[in-house]
């Protein structure tokens, strides 16, 4: 058949390509698929977390609760702390490796991470019991809770799993990451059960906890080194040299140390009103403050899904088309993820109290106006969230240290002051600020080194 005719249509060029290529429908649509996987395992864990938290709730009341959410927070501070973003680490410098195939590169960048993790594991269970000698009273702590909040905190050792996610992410597998992520809701709610009708007690909640740390741990490896061996790529027990990794990988060390700042410098945000509502109002009032966290966040987990599938994608197009199209992709990202911000808002408004009464209990509905304002605040991280790892993928990670950090210091003293003035509606109040401030400075911080 004569192909000259001018029904043919002419086949598309390099550059055509690469313009289509652009345009990042491939990209936009792998994340979407990406985050469908992860939001599979992230809504059944959601749903999973607000039964439990709702059972030890209403199991514990309002006071012996707030102990255990100041526990938990405290916990989480000190894990947020001292661990390595080691899944950013190996997304950001493994990703070159395997699409030059560098096999063996890829592999000593995977050894690097898990020393990594090893190392935090080692300094979080220290690093838990000095804080809460220091920290425990002064944030509604008793003597029997601080014993508790240290055993707990030490027990985060089992959580510094970011090696094996970073890997799964990287080979494309968010389904199975997703799989693998469920078993640790699905671990606290068969513990909560039990707690519920066996051991209703603070110690038995946080026993739970501790237990589906390490099982979810033990199963995302298993998982990953199945991908590997997939894939015919070995990973040797007996990591390499630290120093010829950092040669292979300029910037390793600056990456990973500024990853590290900036995650703390985001869990103490996300940690912190919760254990400063302890300090100016009592657990109680912290315990109310926690489950109007724990449902604003449970209402983002379509954007946190989406971000976190959306991190290779900005990675590989940094690599290959720089940072207009990384620009370009947060843009249609911001714009999927603000209206998911708006929908959330509007359902807290309409149905907080109840919601606060059906799943933690008629003691807790006092929080509704809390939950209103977290909320609010979680929407405002919606808006523009691809930036920030649109940054790192353009290896900007010093230019979010300085963001997170001058502008934490900002939200901690307004955080203080708001809560001495309003209790812990005002600590609500410092979030939706805070997060307003920070999302005004990434966006500047994007359009200025993404063009």
């Amino acid at each position: 058949m004569d192909n000259e005719g001018p029904s043919a249509a002419p086949p598309r060029d390099a550059a055509a390509r690469e313009r289509a290529d652009l345009g990042l429908s491939g990209p936009l649509r792998r994340s979407l698929l990406n985050a469908g996987w992860l939001l599979g395992g992230k809504g059944v864990g959601g749903i999973f977390s607000l039964i439990y938290l709702g059972l030890a709730a209403r199991t514990l009341g309002v006071d012996a609760f707030g102990a255990f959410a100041l526990i938990l927070a405290f916990g989480q501070a000190v894990a947020g702390v001292v661990q390595f973003q080691t899944a950013e680490v190996l997304i950001r410098f493994g990703a070159r490796h395997l699409a030059e195939e560098r096999i063996d590169r890829f592999l000593r960048i995977v050894s690097f991470s898990a020393l990594l993790d090893l190392g935090s594991a080692a300094a979080c269970a220290a690093f838990a019991i000095a804080a809460v000698t220091f920290l425990g009273g002064p944030i509604g702590l008793s003597a029997a809770d601080q014993l508790r909040a240290a055993v707990f905190g030490a027990s985060f050792l089992f959580s510094l799993r970011g090696t094996p996610i970073g890997i799964l992410r990287l080979l494309d597998r968010f389904d199975v990451a997703a799989l693998s992520e469920t078993v640790l809701p699905a671990c606290r709610l068969i513990a909560a059960l039990l707690c519920f009708f066996f051991a209703p007690t603070v110690d038995g909640f946080l026993a739970a906890w501790a237990c589906a740390e390490l099982v979810t741990t033990v199963t995302l490896w298993l998982a990953a080194l199945r991908q590997l061996a997939k894939r015919n790529i070995e990973f040797g027990a007996l990591p390499p040299g630290v120093a010829g990794v950092a040669s292979e990988n300029a910037g390793l060390w600056r990456f990973a140390w500024f990853t590290n700042f900036a995650s703390t410098i985001t869990f103490l945000w996300q940690q912190a009103p919760t254990l400063a509502v302890g300090w100016g109002a009592g657990p109680a009032a912290a315990g109310g403050f926690r489950v109007a966290q724990q449902l604003a966040q449970s209402l983002s987990k379509p954007v946190v899904s989406l971000s976190r599938a959306a991190f290779p994608e900005f990675a590989n197009l940094a690599v290959r088309h720089g940072g207009g199209a990384v620009v370009k992709f947060s843009n249609k990202l911001s714009s999927l993820a603000a209206i998911a911000g708006l929908g959330a808002v509007a359902v807290v408004a309409a149905f907080g109290k109840q919601l606060l009464s059906i799943i933690f209990g008629p003691e807790f509905a006092f929080a509704d106006t809390l939950l209103l304002l977290l909320t609010i605040a979680a929407a405002i991280d919606f808006w523009g969230f691809g930036q920030e790892p649109a940054l790192l993928a353009l290896g900007r990670p010093g230019v979010v240290l300085a963001a997170r950090a001058g502008l934490g210091v900002a939200f901690l003293a307004l955080l203080v002051a708001l809560l001495i003035s309003f209790g812990a509606t005002g600590a609500a109040a410092a979030a939706i600020v805070g997060r307003l401030s920070y999302r005004i400075a990434t966006t500047w911080l994007l359009r200025r080194y993404g063009a």
